[in-house]
């Protein structure tokens, strides 16, 4: 009998061993073939910010350098944060980083999945347009890229970026047969408020960025505007800062692109005024040193504290996008002549001028900018000018008594370490029609004063 009970025992632990195999090969089934995101080792090699991201199950393997060519970019907590919350998907075709942009391999662009005009027009032809139509509404099968696993589950920062509808449109690849294939590096972008230069050097900033994060150079990366804009006076500048620029209006085909970074989204990047709180942003200043090298302007001011250059930016009317055909803006000076005159009077060896500067080409607003020491004018987008100063720099701030005061040029100031002085006008009577205000001269001498003693102590 007792006998008969130790065989039965063998039989219940042998069975009982046998299920639990069963239960682990389950387990092992359902690890590989459940479709998460993919669990990621990231090792950086500080001495060359060399990352590689590994996939445990798909056995890829993608490296970028997020830091050569600089201790600032290796340190900066931007890179650092970009390199720590990398996260894979779909063989790592599809890498995202941080939530505020993405690194794509073999993806078609197709452009007949996308809904709105081609962009690229003369602005005359758009005048009146909406500016919601100059975005495009993108649709399923907009991206298409190779993914044997479950496609990105992913949230980008900003509920109102537009990289979150790019990803919606995304679906594994199909039988589209693209009929270019672009090799070149290349960054998507969405253009907001495109001819506005504070705006526009966010995307100019956030792209170089970009660019530096994968180690590439100018001559190795390209933009593509993912919007319907017509033409804008600060297009040009792209072609300048890149090897070129297309509009994906104008494919024809779809296109199949090796590497496509979908791009910060302006409001999002680092340099945008929301961020004003950082102590820093990176490389601001190779920044400036890259742009002004790619306009082919010297940057070889010395400063004399006895022959001053004082540079007053006036804002007039002008026509800049559909939106605005009488061309009508705010935040102008009244009294341009004087302000010249008495300043020129208070400090005679001082060289001072006035100038519009969105009337000129760009290298011609940099040549004006590198050979300025104190940049004075209402606030605006032509203040973004500050990025460009010579190092020993002040910026003087004007403001009318209306409008709300934000920080997007005292906190570019703080960033690079430069002076600065604001003016809010509080007359009333001071405030005339056509959005002139009447600006004190006395007020104006003193904060230069007050600039030039800090720049020449």
């Amino acid at each position: 009998m007792s006998f008969l009970l130790y065989l039965q025992r063998r039989k219940l632990i042998a069975l009982v061993c046998v299920i639990s195999i069963i239960n682990v090969l389950l387990l092992m089934n359902f690890a590989l073939h459940e479709k998460r995101p993919l669990s990621l080792s990231i090792n950086t090699m500080e001495d060359t910010g060399k990352i590689r991201v590994k996939a445990p199950v798909q056995q890829k393997t993608v490296e970028w350098t997020g830091c050569q060519g600089g201790s600032d970019a290796c340190s900066d907590n931007t890179f650092k944060n970009w390199r720590s919350q990398a996260a894979a998907f779909c063989d790592n075709n599809w890498i995202g980083f941080a939530h505020d942009f993405a690194y794509v391999r073999d993806i078609v662009v197709n452009r007949s999945r996308a809904e709105g005009p081609d962009g690229g027009e003369d602005m005359t032809s758009r005048m009146n347009q909406q500016e919601k139509k100059e975005f495009y509404i993108v649709i399923k099968g907009f991206l298409n890229i190779p993914c044997t696993s479950r496609l990105p589950e992913y949230q980008f920062n900003g509920p109102k970026n537009h990289l979150r509808s790019w990803l919606r449109s995304l679906v594994p690849t199909t039988r589209i047969q693209p009929t270019t294939v672009e090799s070149t590096f290349t960054i998507a972008i969405t253009r907001y408020e495109y001819v506005n230069l504070y705006h526009s050097m966010t995307d100019f900033y956030s792209a170089y960025l970009m660019m530096r994060f994968f180690n590439k150079t100018a001559e190795e990366t390209k933009i593509l505007f993912v919007d319907a804009h017509p033409k804008g006076s600060l297009d040009p500048v792209w072609e300048a800062m890149f090897q070129s620029y297309t509009r994906i209006g104008h494919f024809k085909k779809p296109i199949l692109y090796k590497e496509l970074v979908w791009g910060t989204w302006g409001y999002g990047s680092p340099m945008y005024v929301l961020n004003k709180d950082a102590p820093r942003i990176p490389l601001l200043e190779e920044f400036r040193t890259f742009f002004l090298k790619q306009h082919h302007v010297n940057d070889t001011r010395a400063l004399n504290c006895k022959q001053l250059s004082v540079l007053f930016l006036w804002r007039h009317n002008y026509v800049a996008h559909p939106r605005n055909p009488s061309g009508t803006i705010q935040r102008k000076i009244l009294n341009e002549d004087e302000l010249v005159r008495e300043i020129s009077t208070a400090f005679p060896t001082y060289k001072v001028r006035g100038e519009q500067l969105d009337k000129l080409d760009m290298k011609t607003q940099l040549q004006n900018i590198v050979n300025t020491d104190i940049l004075i004018g209402m606030h605006g987008a032509g203040l973004t000018h500050v990025v460009f100063l010579p190092k020993h720099g002040g910026l003087i701030e004007l403001v009318p008594r209306y409008g709300r005061m934000m920080d997007h040029f005292s906190s570019l100031v703080k960033w690079r370490n430069l002076h600065y002085e604001r003016w809010r006008n509080t007359n009333p009577g001071d405030e005339v029609s056509d959005f002139r205000t009447k600006v004190n001269p006395l007020a104006v001498k003193s904060m230069i004063t007050q600039i030039a003693k800090k720049m020449c102590r």
